[in-house]
Order: structure tokens, then C-alpha cells, then sequence
């Protein structure tokens, strides 16, 4: 039995991720959060940096599932 075939939204979306990886991580956006600010006693900028990271790993899991 054949496998649904996947929409190209999902595709579209799995090649996009990346990119906004990249955009997200660039120096430029990161230096937004470069203040002398802590939460919780952790500086923005790795509280940014580690969420993106999570948030992108998360991303790719789920439209792994779905494709």
C-alpha cells in the first residue's frame, strides 16, 4: 500500500526552516538581545539563542512526523 502523498505546503515548509534558522541566528538579530538584562539569572542573549535552537529542533520534529 502507497503512502499518502505529502502537500507541498509541508515541503515548503521543511525547506523554509532553515532559512529562517539562519535568519533568526544572524549577528545582527542577536545583537537585539545583547543587553545587560538576566532572567532568572541568565543572560538574554542565551536565553534567545538556546529558545531559537529549541524552537527550530521542535519545528523540524514535527513536520518530520508529518511528512
Amino acid at each position: 500500500m502507497k503512502p499518502p502523498p505529502t502537500s507541498g505546503r509541508l515541503r515548503d515548509a521543511a525547506a523554509l526552516l532553515p532559512v529562517l534558522g539562519v535568519a533568526l541566528l544572524m549577528p545582527p538579530v542577536i545583537r537585539i538581545f545583547a543587553a545587560d538584562v538576566e532572567f532568572a539569572g541568565l543572560p538574554l542573549i542565551v536565553i534567545y539563542v538556546f529558545g531559537v535552537w529549541l524552537g527550530l529542533i521542535a519545528a523540524a520534529a514535527l513536520l518530520a512526523r508529518r511528512l
